[in-house]
């Protein structure tokens, strides 16, 4: 998890520690997205992750796409 410091809005008990209001309080992702919906913290921004790089594998090439030969004529 990821700790993010928020800004308190309303006085509140955090883990068994008073909070006052005003106060920057490091918490995770999780209790941060509580303490908003309570309207006990200010709006919050969390640092978007970097994309991770394509790991795909090649595709193959499409064996079913290709025409077919032409069947051999038997002899008469």
């Amino acid at each position: 998890m990821n700790t993010i410091d928020v800004k308190t809005v309303k006085a509140f008990d955090n883990a068994g520690e008073f909070v006052n209001p005003g106060r920057t309080i490091p918490v995770d992702e999780i209790r941060a997205g509580e303490l908003l919906r309570n309207g006990l913290i200010e709006d919050y921004t969390v640092k978007a992750s970097s994309t991770p790089a394509n790991k795909q594998a090649p595709r193959p090439e499409n064996k079913a796409g290709k025409p077919k030969p032409p069947p051999e004529k038997k002899a008469d």
